[in-house]
């Protein structure tokens, strides 16, 4: 069996955070205060959703990531994910409604393998959808008795 991350239906509380709270959360990483207000806006778009999330090991379960979203909740997702899209290092779709509209629209949206994650001060869990299960490891070989050695084969020699 193969690794499964814990899958929790969570409601996301993102809005009404202040440019400076939005600035001191980012410190650090060369955002410009346009990047603070799309911050902002994705947040407002993100606020309220309710999504099922996943839990990960490999991060030692320090953020939520987004699992998918409800055909019903597609237009905010896409605004919110277009937002995001403004503060990438490596953007796309930079100033580029139309252009993001017409990628998701025809279902060709890639997020060029960024994954979407929440701080868990933003997530409100409600459920837990399925718990985590961790890949089988391989059985350890039988122990040996104490006072017995493994019998070596005896080399051929040609």
């Amino acid at each position: 069996m193969t690794y499964q991350p814990k899958i929790v239906r969570c409601r996301l509380k993102m809005a009404c955070k202040t440019i400076p709270e939005i600035r001191e959360r980012y410190a650090g990483q060369g955002l410009t205060y346009r990047d603070f207000e799309n911050i902002q806006r994705a947040n407002e778009q993100f606020d309220g959703l309710i999504l099922p999330l996943t839990l990960w090991e490999y991060d030692n379960y320090s953020a939520y990531h987004l699992f998918t979203w409800d055909t019903a909740d597609d237009e905010r997702m896409m605004m919110a994910l277009y937002y995001s899209e403004q503060t990438h290092p490596y953007p796309r779709y930079k100033d580029a409604l139309d252009a993001f509209k017409a990628v998701w629209a025809a279902g060709e949206y890639d997020s060029g393998g960024c994954v979407i994650v929440f701080d868990p001060r933003d997530v409100e869990e409600i459920e837990v959808i399925s718990e985590e299960v961790k890949a089988e490891q391989a059985a350890p070989p039988p122990p040996v008795p104490h006072g017995q050695k493994k019998k070596k084969r005896a080399r051929r020699r040609k």
